[in-house]
């Protein structure tokens, strides 16, 4: 056995179904692969590979796997493991290199890749003897599916895939080393918690994505009820508790400032699930008014420096520490806040204006594409003014899963995770929200939707610019420099790739495309002319 044919064992091992990426001259690889059960899907470019892996592991059971060639194949990654390192995405890359004998400078194609991914994955090195894959791998799974969930990227010289070890018998005889459990918080601790909030006459709850990932929502449902507590969820934490909740506000917005100061001025106590300072969510929000008592539950106690300064910190189990705080609660809670009224105050600004022909406006287009999907879509959005549209204005219901880029804001996610979305979730309809910006830059991939079988529908919201920046360009200095674009016909392109396209001009004919895109089972891309004009103004 080489070392090709043990990796490919042990990704099996790990239970790895699919891998996204592109082929180099990685024969060995590819030859052990190809007797495998392991479905390989070839993308158009690395960083598209890596998108489908982060989406993939966020849905999955097990942690989405990409690969690359040496040099420019494992640098296009990058963007892409960092995306996944900054939404806490468990992710495996793995990556070609020179022969060991080779790592050195100026040898062709040469990049030390351990050092190049190192700032942007959770761990990154070089496996340098056959014999060290199965163990390796076992950990760098173990790395990624720990709190929080991240990528890690292994470096695989071509001599050593190549080289004959002596390793067999692998599965019965591999021990797997299991993922260790949350230590349980302290009780007294928790006590402390069930106590200041039934002391609190104003609590406000704000959910991050940790109640996902850790697939602890009806804990947290129970919890909020419990307590009746107001609730707010970040972008990452959105469906956490599903938008038609009667405690739910939606999603924390500084667009929606007024009523936020009024909710937080009042306000006594802020409890946070998932906090992450990554999501760019300020505790300058909040710390207005009264004084108040800030509580942090979370999977992990952070290394680096938080924004929060949290009065307690509860670290352990989530679904745990929501069902034990729960159990404390006293009967016949009512909530403080008028919940219904705060919340339409909040959606008010966000629902004008409602332009329901072309032009559409965003509130159209969100409200068009609630009343299509089913409770079981997954939706994938792209960064601009799509994703505050999708974001603030989109009411996620029931089983619904929404996916963004938010830690790194990075352009070109929506359709590359949608396939991602598609192969962990295939019996589910997938919907890609992107801008014209976003959407170009990964555009090659509807080929590979189309060649691999992934039927996913593509909204493409055209306004023709990079809107926000040039919204925030107006907005400082009164004029933009540097963002209008220029667009190809969009359902000519998407046929070009073999898929159905479509330009739509009013919201009753988007919502009739989408009935058939949905049923179809093709990929479509439909192009829907937008204006942001005296939208969030």
């Amino acid at each position: 056995m080489n070392g090709a044919a043990l990796l490919v064992e042990s990704l099996q091992q790990q239970g790895v179904s699919v891998i996204f990426g592109l082929p180099g001259d990685e024969v060995a690889f590819f030859e052990a692969l190809r007797e495998s059960s392991i479905r390989f899907v070839t993308v158009r470019h690395e960083q598209a590979a890596a998108f489908m892996a982060d989406a993939y592991g966020r849905l999955a059971p097990q942690p989405g796997v990409c690969f690359s060639t040496l040099g420019p194949g494992a640098t296009n990654l990058a963007t892409g493991l960092a995306n996944a390192l900054l939404d806490r995405s468990p992710v495996v890359a793995l990556s070609d290199q020179v022969s060991t004998d080779q790592l050195r400078p100026g040898v062709h194609q040469y990049v030390d890749l351990a050092a190049f991914f190192q700032p942007i994955t959770k761990w990154s090195a070089v496996i340098r003897d056959p014999e060290l894959i199965p163990a390796t791998l076992q950990y760098a799974f173990h790395v990624a599916r720990s709190e929080r969930p991240g990528p890690v990227h292994l470096s695989l010289p071509v001599n050593v895939l190549e080289r004959e070890c002596f390793l067999f018998n692998l599965g019965s005889g591999l021990p797997i080393r299991p993922v260790l459990g949350h230590p349980r918080p302290d009780s007294q601790a928790l006590q402390q918690v069930a106590a200041w909030l039934q002391e609190a006459q104003a609590p406000v709850l704000l959910v991050g994505n940790l109640p996902v990932r850790a697939q602890a929502l009806e804990a947290l449902r129970r919890f909020v009820e419990a307590y009746q507590i107001p609730t707010l969820t970040t972008y990452m934490g959105k469906g956490a508790l599903s938008e038609d909740h009667p405690l739910c506000l939606g999603v924390i917005s500084r667009h929606a400032r007024g009523e936020l100061m009024g909710l937080f001025t009042a306000c006594d106590l802020i409890l946070t699930i998932g906090y992450d300072e990554v999501e760019g969510v300020k505790p300058s929000l909040w710390t207005v008014g009264n004084h108040k008592r800030v509580v942090c539950v979370d999977s992990v106690v952070e290394a680096e420096g938080s924004l929060l300064h949290a009065d307690l910190i509860l670290a352990g189990d989530v679904q745990s520490i929501l069902e034990e705080l729960a159990a404390m609660a006293p009967t016949g809670r009512r909530p403080w806040l008028e919940v219904a009224t705060v919340r339409e105050a909040m959606r008010e600004l966000l629902q004008r204006p409602r332009l329901e022909s072309a032009p559409l406006s965003p509130s159209a287009i969100t409200h068009t594409l609630a009343q299509v999907l089913p409770d079981h879509a997954v939706i994938t959005v792209d960064v601009g003014l799509n994703k505050y549209a999708m974001g603030l204005t989109y009411p996620i219901r029931s089983q619904q899963r929404i996916l963004f880029s938010n830690g790194l804001s990075a352009m070109g996610f929506a359709l590359p995770a949608a396939l991602g979305a598609r192969l962990a979730r295939p019996e589910d309809p997938v919907v890609a929200v992107s801008g014209d910006g976003g959407f170009l830059m990964n555009v090659q991939e509807l080929e590979t939707s189309v060649r691999h079988g992934l039927p996913v529908v593509a909204l493409v919201l055209r306004d023709n610019a990079l809107g926000l920046i040039r919204r925030m360009q107006v907005a400082r200095f009164g004029e933009a420099v540097g963002t209008l674009l220029g667009n190809p016909d969009l359902p000519t392109l998407a046929a070009a790739f073999g898929a159905r396209g479509i330009t739509v001009d009013t919201a009753d004919m988007l919502a009739d495309v989408l009935v058939e895109a949905l049923g179809s089972h093709q990929t479509w891309v439909i192009d829907i002319p937008t204006s942001y004009e005296g939208w969030l103004q």
